[in-house]
């Protein structure tokens, strides 16, 4: 499968930096890491904060399964402010209408896939309509680039992967009332449950759709 946009690198591109550079060689790479995550948050609507939250949450469980209560609490607190926020700061972000809801909550998008579909066959025509919906994504035209792909007869798939914005800020927040009395083991649970509630809807778009 093809891909055109993958902001799924969003999830590799969260907070790295060179462990073993100078402070001023680490700053640039966090300046250009911040700049490429708007970008890509801007094209693909996606949250980006709800995307760090998630991976502190991640992170959190794997500090305590390594024994690092303390780095756990860490991660969970930054976890809870990365979430802060009243609704208005989500709002662009949030998925009207899931496929796959399971709870009435705000779906919030934090991270995002679009390739081709499986039947695409190569011709001039379509790489040309291709790399013109490719300068439209890059602009933030998703509609323009769709509409691009349809007239060339070219379907895509977008997978968006959806956070129950809710109640992952009520498990984070269980959570670390959890690891502020020692129960490391029942706040790894709650913090499971957080990371398993994510929701994948994929979407064909384009041709005949």
């Amino acid at each position: 499968m093809k891909k055109i946009i993958l902001a799924g690198l969003l999830a590799t591109m969260m907070g790295s930096a060179p462990v073993m550079a100078s402070a001023t060689t680490t700053t640039a790479a966090q300046t250009a890491t911040a700049n490429v995550q708007k970008e890509a948050a801007d094209i693909m609507q996606v949250a980006v904060k709800g995307a760090n939250a998630m991976r502190d949450i991640q992170l959190a469980r794997l500090a305590l399964f390594h024994g690092q209560p303390d780095s756990a609490k860490k991660l969970t607190n930054d976890a809870a402010s990365l979430l802060a926020g009243d609704s208005s700061d989500w709002a662009k972000f949030v998925k009207a209408a899931p496929k796959a809801k399971m709870i009435d909550d705000q779906y919030v998008i934090i991270n995002a896939t679009i390739a081709l579909s499986e039947d695409y066959i190569a011709t001039p025509e379509k790489e040309s309509a291709i790399k013109t919906a490719n300068g439209k994504m890059a602009k933030g035209d998703w509609k323009g680039a769709v509409d691009t792909l349809q007239l060339a007869g070219i379907s895509v798939l977008q997978t968006q992967y959806l956070m129950p914005l809710n109640q992952t800020r009520k498990a984070v927040a269980s959570a670390q009332k959890l690891l502020s009395t020692g129960k490391f083991y029942e706040a790894n649970l709650v913090l499971k449950g957080a990371e398993e509630g994510i929701v994948i809807d994929s979407e064909m778009v384009g041709a005949g759709q």
